[in-house]
């Protein structure tokens, strides 16, 4: 037999004081019989149109309930804690499941799971929870495909003592993506064992920056000073900032799956360091970047180097300059010359010989200098 409800509680009291004050009232003033009809008659009416008032307002706030209950975009199902029995669904549910609502009437809550969870979720529904509470469980499709879900318990003794109402939300793609994300932190990881890049994620949806292994040791920046907000790029030399602000933001608008750059960065103590950043976008199903995960490789030895490499190539061209036209002219007067004078008619013996020594050692010098000009250009 069934518990009365508590309307049906306070209605039948009601009814007994109404009952008990109309006799007693009749008792005491010998009122007549038609008189306490009527009062009878009153009284029931009155709790007639109370009655009827209610299961309106009942029906009202039933149809008000399942139209949020149907029209909600998350999945929602109502269970028996007992049982396990799925008792109803509402349309998401069935969009996300694939299962029609008969076949659901018929199913529990254990079906939408793999097998190898059963259990689990068997001592998770009797343990006593807290109001509200949720949880990440891997649930199955009617396809057979396995994706990971939010859900959230509510009680709701009103329509049934033991009734469990279940909000479902598919967090699949973030979980993948996490684990993804992950494998590639893991990866590069790895490569900064090697190279002793830094590696760093950033999260576009929450604008957070996460500086890996390495960043206080190569960069000293600790927990407490290190840069946080990406778009304010803080870090980078203000001469750099700009274009390196502009590229990021390129590389977001255009969805590139990879990207390189060169800039320089300013460590924790004020020093400047060149650093190459190279990295890879992380994108969700729809195809919007959603992470960026970059490595920063201190190459500041390197360029300095090459900066070394390139004012040493300018002085080697100027010399090459120089000797091509600041030597080269008056050796190219001085040959002429001692051409000339071998050329002259009847020269003495000892003047023959000196200008022979002469032209001899001025070929040589010309030989020297174009050598020189070779090696030179050679070397640029």
């Amino acid at each position: 037999m069934n518990k009365p409800s508590p309307l049906q509680i306070v209605l039948f009291v009601l009814f007994t004081i109404a009952m008990l004050t109309i006799l007693g009232y009749s008792t005491l003033h010998q009122t007549s019989l038609e008189r306490t009809l009527l009062l009878l008659t009153i009284i029931a009416f009155l709790f007639g149109l109370s009655i009827r008032f209610y299961f309106k307002s009942v029906h009202i706030a039933t149809s008000s309930y399942q139209n949020l209950f149907n029209g909600s975009p998350l999945a929602i199902y109502i269970m028996a804690k007992g049982s396990l029995k799925i008792l109803n669904v509402n349309k998401a549910m069935v969009k996300l499941y694939g299962y029609t609502e008969k076949e659901f009437s018929k199913m529990t809550a254990l079906d939408i799971r793999p097998e190898e969870d059963h259990e689990e979720f068997k001592r998770y529904v009797v343990k006593e929870k807290e109001p509200d509470e949720s949880g990440i469980a891997l649930h199955q499709k009617k396809n057979g495909e396995k994706f990971y879900v939010r859900f959230n318990f509510h009680s709701i003794p009103l329509i049934k003592e033991d009734a469990v109402l279940v909000m479902i939300t598919d967090i699949d793609e973030n979980i993948k993506n996490e684990k993804r994300i992950g494998e590639l932190l893991h990866l590069y990881e790895a490569v900064n064992q090697a190279t002793h890049d830094v590696i760093w994620d950033y999260d576009l949806l929450e604008n957070k920056i996460t500086w890996m292994e390495g960043f206080e040791e190569i960069y000293g920046y600790t927990e407490e000073n290190r840069p946080y907000d990406f778009n304010d790029m803080t870090d980078v030399y203000y001469a750099d900032r700009d274009k390196v602000q502009h590229f990021f933001a390129d590389v977001i608008a255009n969805k590139q799956k990879d990207w390189i750059l060169e800039y320089r960065f300013r460590c924790a103590d004020g020093t400047i360091k060149y650093v190459r950043d190279r990295g890879l976008s992380v994108f969700n199903k729809a195809g919007e970047p959603i992470r960026l995960i970059g490595a920063m490789q201190d190459i500041d030895k390197q360029k300095r180097y090459e900066q070394e490499l390139v004012s040493r190539n300018e002085q080697l061209e100027e010399i090459a300059w120089i000797n091509s036209h600041e030597v080269r002219r008056p050796l190219s007067n001085i040959l002429a010359l001692a051409r000339m004078i071998k050329e002259y008619p009847n020269p003495s013996d000892e003047l023959s010989t000196l200008i022979e020594y002469l032209y001899a050692s001025s070929q040589e010098l010309d030989d020297a200098v174009n050598l020189i000009n070779k090696r030179t250009r050679a070397e640029v």
